[in-house]
């Protein structure tokens, strides 16, 4: 387990914190939400390790603010964790330095899978009866986060990440041990 610095605990602590008020920004579009695509942002600019950290903050505030924690809460983390693994195996690759367009579109991709993902421990936990069917309901729900990540990790790489990598390089990924 890695150890970390008070600025890097801060650093968590204030992006969790952004993340949760970024999400009140599109609160009004169901489903359309930027945190996937932030949560993308800061596996890719401080690993995997920070990207989670943030990631579980965050939506135990979500769920704090929007009614309250309970199995779905696991579900969600769960979900986003496996989605940030995927990610974090993704940019061990060099596809994701060819083109930032290719890199934005795996993203939302991403944020489709994580109506599939949430959908299986769902179905599984309730003992739902047929998994398509609760699936293909929110079929409208995962294509709207997918379309909003694939928009918000274009907009957060193109112009956030190197302002992060600018401002402060010793929390960058590479720099890490």
């Amino acid at each position: 387990m890695p150890v970390f610095s008070i600025k890097r605990l801060t650093f968590i602590a204030l992006m969790a914190a952004l993340c949760s008020l970024g999400s009140l920004l599109t609160i009004f579009i169901p489903n359309f939400s930027l945190v996937l695509a932030f949560f993308l942002l800061m596996t890719t600019f401080a690993g995997l390790a920070t990207g989670s950290l943030v990631m579980v903050i965050t939506i135990l505030l979500s769920n704090l603010r929007t009614g309250g924690v309970g199995p779905w809460t696991i579900f969600q983390i769960s979900s986003y964790l496996l989605i940030l693994i995927i990610w974090q195996l993704f940019l061990r690759t060099s596809l994701q330095n060819k083109r930032p367009i290719l890199t934005a579109l795996f993203a939302s991709l991403l944020g489709f899978s994580f109506g599939f993902w949430n959908a299986i421990m769902t179905v599984f936990f309730y003992h739902l009866a047929n998994f398509f069917v609760y699936y293909l309901q929110g079929l409208y729900f995962y294509l709207s986060l997918c379309v909003a990540t694939g928009i918000f990790y274009y907009l957060f790489a193109r112009y956030l990440l190197p302002i992060l990598n600018h401002k402060i390089p010793e929390l960058a990924r590479h720099k890490q041990a």
